[in-house]
Formats: C-alpha cells, structure tokens, sequence
C-alpha cells in the first residue's frame, strides 16, 4: 500500500482552508491539497487536477454534489451536523426574527429533522441551482425575511442582493468526519489504489495523452496537463458522435496545436467507457493563410449547410452520381468553371461518405507558400501522410507543371489514395476542357469525374435559384422581399454569370442591401449587373476565353480575336479596351478590321 492516501480537498468558502490543513496535522498517513471554489469553480479544480495522483476529494455542499457528478474519483462529503446549525441560528437572533433557510438539499435536510426541536418557526427552502437560488431569494426579499441561514452560493447571491445572511459553516467535528470517512474508504481498497496508480504510471509514460469518460459524462481518467485540460469540454462534446463500434478519429486546433483523436466505447465488467487518445503536433502553418485547413464532421457540415450551393439546393441534381460515387474510395476529380461549387461539392460528397466520422483536409493550391509546400510534400506530419481522412486538394491547376508532378508522384509512390479519399478540384475553361499537365492526374490515379455545370447552361433555373436565395437573405438581413419584378429576372436570366454562384451571390446580396421597397425592380437589377460588367468581364474573358484561343494560326490573327474578346467585355468601349491592352484606339481599329 502507498505511505501516502493524497486527498484534494475543495473548500468552498476561504475560511475553511485552515481548519482543513490544522486538522490534517492530526493524520500522519494524509498527504493533504487544500483548494478554494465554489460550485463551477470547484468542479474546475477537480477537472484541471485530476490528472495528479489523488485518491479522493473531500468537499462539502452544492460543490460536493457537482464534483460528484463530474468526475470518478471518490467524493466524500464534509457534512453539516446539528452542531454546525445551532451555533449559526445562535448567531442570526432567529427566535425574535423572520428567519428562513436556504440551500442544497445536504444542508437543508439535516434543518429539516432539527426544527421540529427548536421553539421558533423557520422556514426551509431546498435549491438546486444558482438559479433556483436567485429565485427563491427574491422572493423571500419581497416576503421580509429578516435573516436568511445559507450554503456559499446562496450567501453569496444574498449578499448581493443586500439580504441579511449567515453562511452555515462546518466545525473541525464535521471536517474530522470526512478525514475519516476519507481514510476508511482508501484503506478498503489499497490494493486497487495501488494497481491504479501503477497503470496510470504506465499510461503517462506514452506520447499520446488519454482522457476516459463514463457513458454519462463523467471525467473516469485523464492524463491531460494542466495546460491542457481546457480541451476536456471540447471532447466531453464528442461523446454522442462517438459508435459503439469501430473506432472515430477528428481533429482540432487548440493554443496553436494540432490535436489529432481516436476515439473509441470501451466496455469493462459491464460499464461503458468513451476512450479518447490524443496527440499534438505543431505544425508551420499560420492559420487560414497557410492553405492547409483541418475540419471535423460538424465544422464541415455547418459550412456546407451555411453555403449558396446548400441554400439553392443544387447538389439535388447530382444526388444519384454522389451515391454512385461514394459506393467506394476512388479519387475524384470535380470540375467546373469559376464559382460553380466544386468547393461545396467536395464537402457534400464527404458529409455522405462512410469516411464522414473522419477528418476532412482542405488544401488550397493558390494559398500555399513554397515553405508549406515543402512541408507538405517532406514533412512526416504532413496531411499527405496521415490514413483515414479526406483529403480534398483544391485548385490543383494553379500548381506549376513542375508541383503538379511532384505530387503525383508522392500521392501514388505512398499510396496516399489507398489510405486516404482524395478528391481534387480544377478549373476547367468555358469549354469544358482541363489544363493538359492535369491529365496525368486522370490517367495515373484513374479518377472519376464530376464536371460541374455553369449558371448559363440552364437559364430557366434562375427564376428558382434566385427565390430560395431571397429567401435566405430576408433571414440574414432582416428584410422582408417578396421577389424580383418579371422584367428585373429576365435580365438576371439573360446575364452571361461568369463567375457563377460566386458572382450571383454578390449580385443578390447588393440587390437585398440597397432594396428600399417591398421588391426588386429592373432599373436596380440593370444598374446592379452593369457593374458587373466592368468590374468582371475584363479579368473573366482575358483569363479564361484567352485559353480556348487556337495559337497554331499566324500572329495577325491571334491577335486580331485577343482585341476582339477584350472589345466584347468592355461592352464595346473602345478607350477602355486600348487601355486595357495598353495600345492606343487607332492600333485597336486596325487589329479588328485587319484581314
């Protein structure tokens, strides 16, 4: 048996803290913690030191009762005796006065046997709660109870209130009973106190930290520092997600962290346990810039849920190619024009995987630094090199010829799509096509496609699109629109959309804010889409319509349709369109009437 039975005690009122540490003077085999809290405060403590070697928790009241029912560890109770009473009824003038008691249930109940005695009326009132204590506090404020007899947290909140209040404190009787109650019940089991502090030893001496729940939430075991105790909240929230079967693994950053998590049910002599296992890793990434973001099944689900391509409900039209496709693991290639979803695609065929209890890994191409580009094609924690998760690689056609090899080959030399979902997305121009140099991600890794339809390609659509999006930002906004004048929506449905939802969302959100009646009308419609114009169709036709160009034909000609694409998205503005080649309008003349 230990030498030692180590007891965290947790007083709720500052007073007691030396009674407590006077009378463990008395017990030679009691290596004593004296703490001070009340309530949430108290179960913070025994949270945050639950990781040391203590045997039990001596506490008294309100805050015993919560202690209890967050975490295993025995509970011993400093009770309120008879004795404890009296002496605070001498105090309170309670014969001559309107007096009432008020407290959890282990302060009132021992009042309840003792007031049949007394010679005086005393009113008795049993909280459970701050709240319940606030409530029942007013009241008896408003009733003139002259004096109130109380626990800390009803003291307290009495005290606030500018009530007359006693606080019920226990004498060294009381505090000695629990010392003894304390020692008795570490001795009747010393073997098993020993054989758990050897397995604890064990369990601490490994690089991942383990937190255990009971089936009912409540704190079994922890390995956590102090430091780190603050993500006891995050997976006490987990416990539901977690199946009976199998294992779970999610992630989450904390204090600059990366925690990655197994979780798994453990059933022991008929008592279910939720286990979980976690490693930090600090990783060079400076947050969303860095172009590596990690996500769990509900970040994942609020951000899709939360989307234009979720509130306009286009996934519905490709519900039977995701559930062909999630048959199995294979990569997946989504394409499309700017703004036509892919990002929300990948979300949507992740949130119906079989892989959706595990990480989802967005890496963005346009977002990477050379440096966190080493790290993800070298570094052993590199996301590439983790199993189980999703990985989606966004805009891999903004990788140079040189990076879009380079991860070829370390996806199919580790086998990166066997051990993980690896979904890619592309930018595909207004025909359709994809950037050759991409094609050998097709070819290699054998992935199936998804090409994602833009805006334009189904015009008729626009009417509903633009109602179900209304009706979303009436919510956000606070508006009350009924809709878009006949004549307003045949403009939106006449508009090219180049850059899609992305574009469309802007359009409908700018219409919203500036509405100042009951509808949208067609001058604001008109007025809202010709900004458009100039703001996109220069970058959009330059970027885009620039790639279809055949460049096998002599210069003249190429050029020749190079000043005719720029003329057509500045709406035919001949000075804007020099300026925008940097030619001056009589060589733009003469390029467009060239023969």
């Amino acid at each position: 048996m230990s030498s030692k039975i180590h007891i965290l005690a947790i007083a709720p009122y500052a007073s007691m803290k030396p009674l407590l540490v006077k009378l463990a003077d008395e017990y030679p085999n009691i290596d004593l913690t004296v703490t001070v809290g009340d309530l949430k405060k108290g179960v913070e403590i025994a949270q945050n030191n639950f990781h040391a070697k203590y045997d039990v928790i001596v506490s008294r009241g309100g805050t015993a009762k919560l202690v209890q029912q967050s975490v295993s560890l025995p509970v011993i109770e400093i009770t309120t005796s008879a004795y404890d009473i009296l002496r605070t009824l001498k105090l309170s003038g309670a014969g001559t006065r309107k007096v009432a008691v008020v407290g959890f249930s282990n302060i009132t109940e021992e009042f309840i046997s003792l007031k049949e005695m007394l010679p005086y009326k005393i009113d008795v009132f049993t909280i459970d709660s701050t709240e319940k204590a606030v409530s029942v506090l007013y009241q008896l404020k408003n009733d003139n109870y002259y004096t109130i007899l109380c626990d800390m947290i009803t003291y307290t909140t009495a005290r606030g209130l500018g009530m007359n209040a006693f606080l019920i404190t226990s004498g060294i009787e009381s505090i000695r009973a629990a010392f003894n109650t304390a020692v008795l019940c570490c001795s009747n089991y010393s073997y098993l106190r020993d054989e758990n502090h050897f397995l604890r030893q064990l369990i601490q001496g490994k690089d991942a930290c383990t937190v255990v729940f009971t089936s009912e939430g409540k704190l079994f075991y922890s390995t956590l520092t102090e430091n780190d105790t603050d993500i006891l909240d995050i997976l006490h929230a987990e416990i539901n997600d977690v199946l009976t079967t199998g294992k779970r693994r999610f992630v989450f950053r904390q204090n600059n962290l990366l925690y990655s998590i197994q979780a798994q049910r453990i059933v022991s002599d008929k008592s279910e346990y939720v286990a979980f296992y976690s490693t930090a890793t600090k990783t060079p990434l400076a947050g969303n810039k860095c172009g590596i973001n990690y996500f769990n099944h509900k970040e994942v689900e609020k951000i899709y849920f939360n989307s234009t391509y979720s509130v306009i409900d286009s996934i519905a039209q490709l519900d039977n190619i995701i559930n062909q496709v999630n048959k199995n693991n294979y990569p997946v290639i989504i394409s499309g024009e700017v703004g036509t979803g892919k990002e929300q695609m990948a979300k949507a065929l992740y949130l119906r995987s079989s892989m959706k209890n595990q990480p989802f890994i967005q890496i963005d191409c346009d977002l990477l630094s050379g440096k966190i580009w080493y790290y993800l094609i070298n570094n052993h924690n590199s996301p590439l090199y983790g199993t189980d998760n999703t990985i989606f690689i966004k805009n891999v056609n903004v990788l140079s010829e040189q990076q879009q090899k380079q991860l070829l080959i370390t996806i199919t030399d580790m086998e990166i799509y066997k051990r993980n979902r690896v979904i890619f997305s592309c930018i595909s121009n207004i025909k359709g096509a994809l950037d050759s140099n991409f094609m050998a991600f097709v070819n290699r890794l054998r992935c199936f496609i998804i090409t994602l339809p833009p805006l334009r390609d189904n015009p008729s659509r626009i009417d509903s699109i633009v109602n179900l999006y209304l009706n979303r930002l009436n919510i956000d906004m606070a508006k009350q629109i009924l809709g878009v004048s006949p004549d307003g929506m045949e403009m939106l449905r006449n508009f090219d959309w180049p850059y899609n939802y992305t574009q469309l969302n802007r359009v409908m959100r700018n219409l919203v804010i500036m509405a100042a009646e009951f509808y949208i009308y067609s001058d604001d419609v008109q007025e809202a889409l010709n900004k458009e114009r100039i703001i996109t169709n220069a970058s959009y036709h330059t970027k885009d319509l620039a790639k279809s160009l055949d460049l096998s034909r002599p210069l003249n000609e190429i050029n020749k349709e190079i000043a005719a694409i720029v003329l057509e998205a500045q709406n035919g503005n001949q000075t804007k369109a020099a300026e925008s080649l940097g030619i001056s309008r009589t060589t733009l003349w003469r390029l467009i009437k060239s023969q």
